[in-house]
């Protein structure tokens, strides 16, 4: 194949040149480079937008030979959405994580939550038993001068700020162990022969439990267990839900509410009462408070699912009581509409919690006449939002794409504010302007503002307001996906892209590429050009000379309830059959790829399925199963997302016709069948799926003989390639890159920088 450098040369022969040879490839450390916004917030003026942006933080070694540390930040910064010509201004500084923004009434002061973080020990893991800061609110004023300032300092950490419509105080949540609220729980205790507080519990809530002695009576002993297992020497587990994502879960907490003075900073208890205290906001006259927590109930919080309603109490915090919620929905989200006459909600029916959609709904102030304003059966409506022109915006996922969209509550129609084949991943609207941030194909992330035109029927201006990634995206190639359907032998239609390899470089005629059929997770998970998480992965396949297919098969979020529910006891064959017809009709449109070298790979259900299809056919050279889940019946055990069983199955695993059914939908069942090379990666503290599923699927081949390799991370749970440390990120790609490679014939070159050009580094 003649090289970008020559083709090039044409420009001296005075032929235009492609645009693609002034471009260089997207690289592996172009990761560290990707910054997005995770949230934002306008004054109800629509003069100013705060938000806040994650970026990748390098620190060179600090031994020669020694490796870079990498950490996240994330920073505040803000945009004067007046002047066109002015630049945003950053903050907040240093490595900290700052979010949860919210502004004050009249616009003058920011109220966030900060978390500082703290190097690593040497040689120390993120998933390491380390207590890390609590997180407490500061204020900043965003109009004049002043440093921010730490208005907080609860022994639990405060989040979820909340201003009082005076903006005088704040009402904010703190996560409260079981063993430091006052009183009994009202619910069961679940732990055999035993009732609450049956020892001497400390009077003080910072005191700790009596030492007690092994050798005294009954009450004594109970003691001294006790004190030993508030050391976590041993857990002592008696709930169901006991796994959290990289350990056993700490002591159960609760969120329960403070009012914090700003005037003397004094935090004020209101609520101790043995249950969540989710989405919690002041009255517009300040008189009630609003939030969302699980039905009263003698039910453990762990057995009450998918049901949530919504409370009512007085700003002293007495008085609470549910005024929305019954058996069939689960309503959460509340807020007050501005003129206090309303309340708006998310909802969702509870008869089946896996594949129910989310809907809004507005009721009158006691949670009265509830009417729905989003369609039923339509793709889950999320992230309200309550604006001054009547209307309530709100996003959803949607065939590949999250599009904003804007409910009138007076007429009930709904139009599209951004529509098409990208992402709003964070928005706010105020002052007749909507502030969003936007995933695409060509930008993973940058912020934009546009004014609301939409009750005028005009095409409202948009400005783009960041360079987040666009400034080093101008001198990178990239590859764009194009979007095609199919129509499975049942009638389903099934969306899929394709991406071609070699962005920066001329692809040969009559040459044929490798391919890489890649899969999302969930199984409810949507890709599509609108989603974040997958595109610097795309690329990096496509700068290495292979092409990707990827699709939304049956049981995919983004085209509503039927479609989600369709692979209801059906993980396997019916998702299988989805994505191998759109790698099918990929490979009868495009002649370039190669049917003899094609690749498969996908992470979490997407493991799942990989694994799956490996042992049902062996069309792949080789596969990439990442932290997924391969025996069914064990994951119940294993996993802390064992809910999936019952919901997606119908039943458990001691129960001999859903055993049948998960030994028959389980990958581990089909081991024998498997010949396709394989690389089997897991996190060694990922609880989501559990850690026993990859060594069972790995020493299972390898008994065998057959050609396998596993991959542990230490230190990480099942977000390894989402959230993960930096280095092991680019690690895990590479792996399943170098893993291809062994078996792809692939002649052409990794992406490397031409000559002259700027080195890929942090930013």
């Amino acid at each position: 194949m003649r090289s970008s450098r020559l083709l090039c040369l044409s420009s001296i022969l005075f032929i235009a040149a492609p645009a693609w040879c002034d471009k260089q490839p997207i690289v592996q450390t172009d990761l560290l480079k990707i910054g997005r916004v995770t949230e934002v917030a306008i004054t109800r003026d629509g003069a100013l937008a705060v938000y806040a942006v994650q970026t990748i933080h390098t620190d060179p070694a600090s031994t020669p030979g020694g490796d870079p540390v990498y950490s996240y930040r994330v920073n505040l910064w803000m945009a004067d959405l007046r002047d066109p010509s002015s630049r945003p201004a950053q903050l907040t500084f240093g490595a900290r994580h700052d979010g949860s923004i919210a502004i004050s009434p009249d616009g003058r002061q920011l109220a966030f939550v900060r978390v500082d973080d703290e190097p690593p020990a040497a040689g120390s893991a993120q998933g390491d038993n380390k207590k890390k800061p609590h997180p407490q609110i500061w204020i900043l004023p965003l109009r004049g001068a002043g440093e921010p300032h730490v208005v907080t300092h609860l022994e639990f950490g405060a989040t979820a700020p909340h201003w009082r419509e005076d903006g005088k105080a704040l009402l904010v949540s703190s996560e409260v162990p079981i063993s430091k609220l006052p009183g009994k729980p009202t619910f069961d205790i679940e732990r055999p022969g035993r009732e609450w507080w049956d020892f001497d519990r400390p009077a003080a809530k910072d005191a700790k439990p009596q030492t007690g002695s092994p050798d005294g009576d009954l009450r004594s002993i109970r003691d001294w267990l006790e004190h030993n297992a508030a050391e976590n020497d041993p857990v002592d587990i008696t709930r169901l839900a006991f796994l959290g994502e990289l350990s056993l879960n700490d002591e159960m907490t609760f969120s329960e509410l403070f009012r914090i003075d700003l005037d003397t900073q004094k935090a004020t208890q209101l609520t101790s009462t043995y249950r969540d205290h989710d989405g919690a906001a002041f009255s517009p006259n300040g008189d009630r408070i609003l939030f969302s927590a699980e039905p009263a109930s003698h039910l453990h919080p762990d057995r009450i699912e998918e049901r949530s309603n919504v409370w009512q109490m007085g700003v002293d915090g007495l008085d609470e009581h549910s005024i929305m919620g019954d058996e069939q929905y689960s309503f959460f989200a509340p807020q007050f509409t501005k003129d206090g006459k309303h309340l708006v909600v998310v909802g969702r029916q509870t008869d089946d919690p896996a594949y129910r959609q989310t809907r809004l709904a507005i009721a009158n102030p006691d949670g009265s006449h509830v009417e729905w304003l989003t369609p039923d059966g339509d793709s889950s409506a999320q992230n309200p939002r309550i604006a001054d022109d009547g209307g309530i915006y709100y996003t959803v996922e949607y065939q590949g794409g999250e599009p904003l969209r804007r409910v009138s509550m007076e007429t009930r129609h709904v139009d599209d504010v951004i529509a098409g084949p990208v992402g709003v991943n964070a928005f706010a609207t105020g002052g007749g302007k909507v502030v969003y941030a936007q995933i695409s194909a060509q930008n993973p992330n940058e912020l934009y503002v546009m004014a609301d035109g939409l009750r005028k029927g005009a095409d409202p201006a948009r400005r783009r307001l960041t360079d987040i990634n666009a400034a080093w995206l101008e001198e990178k190639s990239i590859s764009l996906p194009e979007e095609h359907w199919i129509t499975r032998p049942d009638g389903t239609r099934v969306q899929y892209w394709v991406m071609k390899p070699l962005p920066n470089r001329a692809l040969e005629p009559g040459k044929k590429y490798p391919w890489v059929l890649d899969m999302h997770g969930g199984p409810s998970a949507m890709w599509g050009p609108g989603e974040f998480t997958m595109w610097h992965e795309f690329q990096i396949f496509c700068a290495f000379g292979y092409g990707v297919v990827y699709s939304n098969p049956r049981g995919s979020g983004g085209y509503g309830y039927a479609f989600e529910r369709a692979n209801f006891k059906n993980w396997g064959e019916a998702p299988m059959g989805d994505v191998m017809g759109a790698l099918d009709d990929a490979i009868a449109k495009y002649p370039m790829i190669d049917a003899d070298r094609l690749f498969v790979t996908g992470g979490s259900y997407a493991g799942y399925l990989t694994a799956w299809i490996v042992g049902h056919t062996d069309r792949f050279k080789a596969a990439a199963a990442l932290r997924g889940v391969y025996d069914l019946s064990t994951f119940f055990g294993e996993g802390n997302a064992y809910r999936l069983v019952p919901n997606e199955f119908g039943g458990y695993p001691w129960e001999p016709q859903t055993r049948r059914l998960l030994d028959e939908e389980s990958p581990i069942t089909y081991v024998e069948n498997i010949h396709t090379p394989l690389l089997i990666i897991h996190g060694s503290q990922d609880n989501r799926t559990g850690v026993v599923q990859g060594q069972m699927l790995f020493r299972a081949l390898k008994q065998m003989n057959r050609p396998v390799e596993y991959v542990r991370y230490p230190g990480i749970g099942h977000e390894i390639t989402r959230s993960g440390p930096p280095n092991q990120r680019m690690d895990h790609m590479l792996r399943i890159i170098e893993f291809f490679e062994r078996y792809s014939g692939n002649a052409a070159p990794p992406p490397t920088l031409s000559a002259g050009a700027k080195a890929t580094s942090a930013q």
